[in-house]
């Protein structure tokens, strides 16, 4: 896994609310079943692989393999291979690793592919996947960062403030933000994403 990226605490909040909304979302469509657990899985792994969260990796390597994943293809995509991807996941495995590489701001084109490749509905449920995990890796590379600087191993690129409020605010504002978004969701047309609106 590579270096990984330091959320600055303004790119933390908004990862907070933009997950309490996909949260929302992935939890009112589950009826619908058009989200796998192996392919949301996939997902959020290729996230996390950009990203370089080894918490998020560590755990999602372990709910990957409860999915059905072979250990083989869990590395795979942790090494940011996609050569495993069943052919079917693989146009939304592609855009989770360009959500992470664009920093969550995905190019029309992509978001077009996914839209054309599995319909409106998935494709919201895919870029919500990307938002739930990327949330987490924030949490999660920010604890790990915390971890090594109190070893006297830090992370130069990081410092004791992200450290800190990074995952504090994500503990303290995500369940707040998820009845927030749950109230407005009751109201038809509230829950969606500019992004994919827009097309």
């Amino acid at each position: 896994m590579k270096q990984s990226r330091v959320f600055t605490i303004k790119e933390q909040l908004k990862n907070i609310y933009s997950a309490a909304k996909a949260f929302v979302l992935l939890k009112r469509s589950k009826k619908l079943r058009l989200m796998t657990k192996p392919l949301k899985e996939r997902i959020m792994l290729a996230v996390t692989s950009v990203n370089g969260c080894n918490m998020c990796s560590y755990v999602h390597t372990k709910i990957a393999l409860k999915s059905g994943m072979s250990n083989k293809q869990i590395q795979e995509l942790l090494a940011g291979n996609d050569t495993e991807v069943p052919e079917e996941e693989a146009v939304a495995v592609a855009f989770a690793t360009h959500f992470a590489d664009s920093e969550e701001q995905p190019d029309d084109d992509a978001i077009d592919r996914i839209i054309k490749e599995y319909g409106f509905k998935k494709a919201k449920l895919i870029f919500a996947a990307c938002q739930m995990i990327t949330m987490t890796n924030g949490m999660g590379i920010a604890l790990d960062d915390f971890y090594h600087r109190i070893q006297f191993k830090r992370n130069k690129s990081s410092n004791l403030l992200v450290e800190i409020l990074n995952p504090l605010l994500t503990m303290t504002l995500f369940v707040p933000f998820v009845i927030y978004q749950y109230i407005i969701s009751l109201f038809p047309g509230t829950i969606t994403f500019k992004e994919i609106e827009s097309h």
